[in-house]
Order: structure tokens, then sequence, then C-alpha cells
């Protein structure tokens, strides 16, 4: 049996009347042709069953044409779409994601071993970061990193994060508006900089009110069991609060189900609560939580953008860009 061989990009030129050179900017996404010669081009490519090689493309260009993502946080309430949102805006800038998954240290600086085995062009981490010697090796490698949702000082990355200082501000102002004046924060993860961003701008903010503070702080909470058995934990305290603050929605619906269902506590004039994501069930009418909605379709195509300017500059310099996220204020909080 004759083995046939494979088309190339000379034999599509022929058939099509047209450039090599004409074809390889029909396959490049964003190449100037006009559409008639791409048809052309296309359509003699389908009749020579013929594919471009894109490993012979990258190696004349000196780019793998792959952009690694690492995701640390499944239990993320949008990391499903943060991860399609990421793996498309990839996608149409040309370039074809790598996605691996790490949840210690170790098996982060892992992932990058193998990213920088694929030679991948620059990474996006998500709720995570590399080590220092993990991130210097990328940079004597020319590859760039971007943290989405984490930051990381000593390491050498464009950070894109939310505005973590004035969504406590903006918190605390709404409080002290309202007069309450005990404030209990409940997070999920202690080393996170934008929940230490958070609490320390809003214990910042309302102590400039006499009388008015922070009264507990318990980490390691998340999920809405965690905070339906919270809010009976902070209810057997001597001092009570009188507004929790959660930096995560699915806590404080636990905490606003233990208060109607459980503990009988009026919400809000006894106890205000506060999310943080604005996740679709906040929203509903049952629940009617205040919230912060993080811009999450806003904080992938920025850090997209970035990485990819990073690629084709050749840039290694790092940025830092923090995105505004709106404090919503609904029925969990009282009116003025």
């Amino acid at each position: 049996m004759t083995v046939k061989r494979r088309s190339n990009s000379q034999d599509v030129a022929d058939l099509a009347s047209v450039s090599q050179a004409s074809v390889s900017r029909a396959f490049t996404p964003g190449a100037s042709i006009s559409a008639k010669t791409k048809a052309k081009i296309l359509n003699a490519a389908a009749k020579l069953d013929y594919q471009p090689n894109i490993i012979a493309r990258s190696l004349s260009k000196n780019q793998s044409g792959l952009v690694g993502i690492l995701f640390a946080n499944w239990d993320h309430p949008k990391a499903a779409e943060i991860l399609k949102g990421l793996c498309e805006a990839i996608t149409e800038k040309g370039f074809k994601p790598v996605v691996q998954s790490a949840n210690t240290l170790e098996s982060v600086d892992r992932a990058f071993t193998d990213f920088l085995s694929y030679q991948v062009d620059g990474v996006i981490v998500f709720s995570t970061s590399p080590s220092a010697n993990m991130s210097a090796l990328c940079i004597r490698s020319n590859i760039p990193i971007v943290l989405l949702n984490h930051t990381a000082p000593g390491i050498n990355a464009s950070i894109i994060t939310i505005d973590s200082t004035k969504v406590g501000r903006d918190i605390g102002n709404a409080l002290l508006e309202r007069a309450y004046k005990r404030i209990a924060i409940v997070s999920s993860d202690p080393n996170s900089q934008v929940v230490s961003g958070i609490s320390d701008s809003l214990a910042e903010t309302v102590n400039q009110t006499q009388g008015t503070r922070i009264i507990s702080e318990r980490t390691g909470i998340h999920g809405y069991e965690a905070g339906l058995q919270t809010i009976i934990d902070l209810w057997r305290e001597d001092i009570k609060p009188d507004v929790i603050v959660c930096t995560s929605d699915y806590t404080a619906l636990g905490i606003l189900s233990g208060c109607r269902h459980t503990l009988n506590i009026n919400v809000p004039q006894d106890l205000c609560i506060i999310g943080l994501g604005d996740i679709p069930a906040a929203g509903w009418t049952d629940h009617d939580l205040s919230t912060v909605k993080i811009p999450h379709n806003e904080l992938v195509r920025t850090s997209v953008t970035t990485l990819i300017s990073k690629i084709e500059t050749q840039s290694m310099d790092p940025e830092s860009i923090k995105l505004d996220a709106k404090l919503i204020l609904r029925g969990t909080i009282k009116s003025l």
C-alpha cells in the first residue's frame, strides 16, 4: 500500500495560484488578507486535506503559540466561567491554552516545570503563585507571568485583581452611615492578600468613628454549612456582632439561613450581612443579599490582554492593575 504524501503549503499555493506567504496569512488569525483570496486558499486546502504545521510555524517564529493556565481554586463559585473565559480569550488572540491544576506550592512549581518543557510563551495563574525561584527561572527564560485574583510580594509577575482597599472603605462607609457598631469578619483564606486588603481598609475606615470596631475575625470558613455553624457560634458570644462581612456569598447565605430559620435574628435590624462575589443566588428575592460584585469578565480580559502584550513586546516588566468592584446594597443592610 502506497502512503500518500502529506500536502504542504506550497501545494496549496500552487493549486490556489497564490504565493506561499499568502497561504501562511490565510491560516494566521488577524493577518491581513482579502476575504476572496482567503476563501480561495481555504478551498484549495480542503481539496488537498491540508493542515498547517503548527510546530514548524512556532520554530520559525521562535514562539510556541502556547499559553499556560494554572488553576488553584476550584472552590471559587465562578471557577468554570473564569477558565472558559480565559481559554476563549487566549484562543481569540491566536494562542492555544495549556491548562494545569495545582493545590500546593510543590504542585504549582511542578506545573511550571511542565510549562517550561512545553516552551509556553507566557502563563496566567489563578489564585496562587509560583515560588520565587521558579519565578526567577521564568524571567531568565523570558516567560511573562500574570497573577489573576492573587498578589505575591517578591514575585516578578503582573498582578490583576480588584481594588480591595476601596472595597473595604466602601463597606466601612456604608456601615457607619447606618450606625452599625460591632463588626465580625468571616473569611475562607487567611493568606489571601485580597481578603487582608478588604479587612485592613474596613478596620481603618470604621476606627475613625468612636464606638465602632472589629470585634471578631474568623478564618478558614467557606460554604453554606460552614456559614450556618458560624452564626450559631457567634451568637453564643457575650458580645454579639451587629454586622458580619463575609468573603464568600455562599458563606453569607449560610449565615442568613441560620439567622432566619435557627436563631430568629432580625436581618437587617439586628444584624447586617454582606457577602462577596454577587453569585446569582445572592440576588434572588428570598435572599436579597448585600454583596460586592466582582468584575470577573473584565478581570479575565485584562489578564489575557496584559499577558499577550508582554509576549508580543518581549517585556518582563510587571504591572499592577486594580479594577473597581461595586458594593451592592440589598435587603440585608438597613435602608438610610
